[in-house]
């Protein structure tokens, strides 16, 4: 039989794709083959390639209606392709056979990557080198191909010495930065007039920082210092708000986060400081302070759902923003604990 890449090459589907790809795309569970009356198994998203033979396709309902029938002669062009296997079908060969079932997640992974080779090709060297950086920032993993092209194009990039901050504590947050070479490191002053600078975390390549002030509407709460000789991304913030707040930061209402914590698959965090979290907080909250959420959050499951809130939500949008750069999945409750509805703990005195 002539080999499977080349009859894939001759359908519109997978004509374009690199070798590498076609054999990726076909080597689990492979080529396969069966006799009549035999069961194929595959499942709603998955496509079914048919190099040989015939497949009958029916609803898996008492009447057993018709969906599709396909068949390929020794003598014909081109497989043929199984797109769509609603939910319950029966699949069944009609005689000797030989098919290929394609997983439809791994074909979309292919499909993607394709897509974002071509894309990358198109772009101007400046781009292209920005959009490897964000690719690997974590900020970023969420976000479609193309929107990250977007970003890239609206980022400036300039090389940083070591030594060189970056950031200041105490001045006006006016962008968002990704480290997209070198290290640096974020530290903040002592409590006390005279106590030295604490470090609160190092940072590599693809770190981002600075959307802590373009979320809160404040000042910057940490200094970023270059450890070494390297290379920075910027976005102003107009355009961190046109292109990465909405994207990045999940909020939810008051109604949805009281389900959730009523079926139990979210725990609650308060952002707010000591001070406020003793006058009044939700059941069963838990205390990070946003200035501790990059040191304390890293020791949270993964396999969780997160709500963080704060008094009106500004806090809680910068401190969900920066556990989802973790790897969490985290989400603000829109309006804080000043409009939350229900139960609370404690009195809401003072400011």
């Amino acid at each position: 039989m002539e080999p499977a890449t080349s009859k894939l090459r001759r359908t519109r589907l997978f004509a374009h794709l690199p070798d590498d790809s076609l054999a990726e795309l076909i080597a689990h569970p492979g080529v396969e083959r069966g006799e009549a009356l035999d069961r194929v198994s595959a499942k709603p998203g998955d496509l079914v390639v048919l190099l040989e033979g015939g497949l009958h396709m029916t609803a898996k309902s008492p009447s057993g209606d018709h969906l599709a029938i396909l068949g390929v002669d020794d003598g014909s062009p081109e497989p043929a392709v199984l797109y769509t296997i609603p939910a319950g079908a029966v699949l069944q060969l009609t005689r000797s056979s030989i098919y290929i079932v394609i997983d439809g997640a791994r074909l979309d992974g292919i499909l993607s990557s394709a897509h974002e080779r071509r894309s990358l090709d198109s772009l101007d060297d400046q781009v292209r080198a920005r959009v490897a950086a964000l690719m690997t920032a974590p900020a970023f993993k969420r976000l479609t191909f193309d929107h990250v092209v977007r970003c890239a194009e609206a980022m400036q990039s300039w090389p940083a010495a070591a030594g060189e901050e970056i950031v200041v504590e105490g001045d006006t947050g006016d962008f968002f930065y990704v480290l997209e070479s070198g290290q640096a490191e974020v530290v903040r002053r002592g409590d006390a007039p005279r106590q030295p600078p604490r470090s609160l975390a190092r940072l590599r390549a693809g770190a981002s920082f600075g959307e802590e002030a373009l979320l809160q509407g404040g000042l910057r709460n940490a200094t970023v210092r270059m450890l070494s000789d390297g290379r920075v991304l910027r976005l102003d913030k107009t355009d961190f708000e046109r292109l990465l707040k909405s994207e990045l930061v999940s909020e939810l209402d008051a109604a949805a986060v009281h389900l959730m914590i009523h079926r139990g698959v979210a725990d609650v965090i308060d952002c707010r400081s000591e001070e406020e979290w003793e006058l009044w907080r939700l059941p069963g909250a838990r205390l990070i302070p946003l200035r501790e959420v990059r040191e304390r959050a890293r020791g949270l499951d993964v396999s969780r759902d997160y709500v963080v809130y704060c008094r009106t939500g500004r806090r809680s949008n910068a401190a969900a923003f920066l556990m989802r750069q973790m790897g969490l999945r985290s989400h603000s409750l829109a309006g804080g604990i000043a409009g939350w509805p229900f139960e609370v703990e404690g009195l809401p005195l003072g400011d």
